[in-house]
This record gives C-alpha cells, structure tokens and sequence, in this order.
C-alpha cells in the first residue's frame, strides 16, 4: 500500500514537474508562484492590522497559528522523517535552486494553510477563501519547481489545519497575550 501511494505521489510530482518546465512562460509563472507568493503574507498581514480593531487579533491569531506550524511542527516533523527533496532523488528538472533540506513536510505549506485555516475559524470567510486558494496555487507551484512531493503539501496542509484549530480552541488564554501586544503597539503608535 504504501509503495502504491509513493508512486502515485512520484507520478503527480513528475506530471506537475514537466508541465511547469513546458514552455518558458510556465517556468516564470511557477517561479512567481512558489518562490515569491511568500512575500504576499506580510502585505496582507498589515492590511489586515489596519483594517479594523477586531482584524488586529485575527491578524495576530493568523500570525501565531503560521508561525507554530512552521517553526514548530513541520521542522520537528521534517528533521524527524528528514525526506530528500524532489531534485535530489532524480527525475525531476529544477528550475530555481534551492538547498537540500528536507522535504516532508512543506513547511511553506503548513505556513500558508495555518494562515488560511485561522481565518476561516475567525469567521473571515471570504479571506480564507482567497488564502486556501493563494495556498494552493503556491503549493502546486513548489511542485512544479521540484521542491516538494505532492505528499509532502498535504501533510503541510494538515498540519496547518491542525494547528490553526489549536489556536483558536485556545483562543480565551491567548487573548491576553494579543491584547498585551495591541497595548504595546498603540502606545508605539503602531496600532
């Protein structure tokens, strides 16, 4: 069972891997995509901050859930499986570098769809649209470039759902620390 689903998970990767190096147009838009997108979130993030006074603990809750997935959870995990990229194993063009560190899981992945996830648990609807949507465009994008295995994004994904449902169950503790964090930033006048 388990070899069935790592040849489906190498012919997914190898079918996304050789459309993205198809044409040079591709291999830009997935250069923008996986490489790039990631520069989106602080952009977002401040908007967001600035939008409202209610948006400041979703911003800062989205925060938290994003950063726990990705430095916490997804590292312990990859340094634990430590899975070789995609370019390391053979078959599979890069086309940007990137160094050789684990692959599984994403922790882009898990970074982005903690971010989306948190939203969706705040009752930002249509923000966690977008956010799952930019999550998975970015995520077949670092495929496509021979980062990461297609297993390798899921797992980063449930993480990233796991980890934004953590957050907001214990959401009631953690409103002192954002609220401790809002006080900072209004009296720097950063809020």
């Amino acid at each position: 069972m388990l070899i069935k689903i790592l040849k489906v998970d190498q012919s997914w990767l190898l079918a996304i891997n050789h459309f993205a190096n198809s044409s040079p147009f591709w291999q830009v838009v997935f250069k923008i995509g996986g490489e790039y997108l990631i520069y989106a979130v602080p952009v977002g993030l401040i908007i967001l901050w600035f939008w409202s006074a209610k948006s400041k603990k979703i911003a800062l809750r989205a925060t938290l859930a994003g950063v726990a997935s990705w430095l916490i959870f997804a590292r312990i995990l990859g340094e634990i499986i430590n899975r070789p990229r995609p370019f390391e194993t053979g078959g599979v063009k890069e086309i940007l570098f990137h160094r050789p560190t684990y692959s599984f899981p994403s922790d882009h992945a898990a970074f982005f769809f903690a971010m989306a996830f948190s939203f969706y648990f705040s009752g930002y609807k249509k923000l966690a649209y977008f956010s799952l949507a930019t999550a998975g465009l970015m995520s077949l994008a670092r495929i496509g470039l021979g980062f990461h295995f297609p297993l390798d994004i899921i797992a980063g994904a449930i993480i990233g759902l796991i980890v934004a449902w953590l957050v907001w169950l214990f959401d009631r503790p953690l409103n002192y620390l954002y609220n401790f964090l809002i006080t900072i930033a209004k009296k720097l006048y950063l809020a």
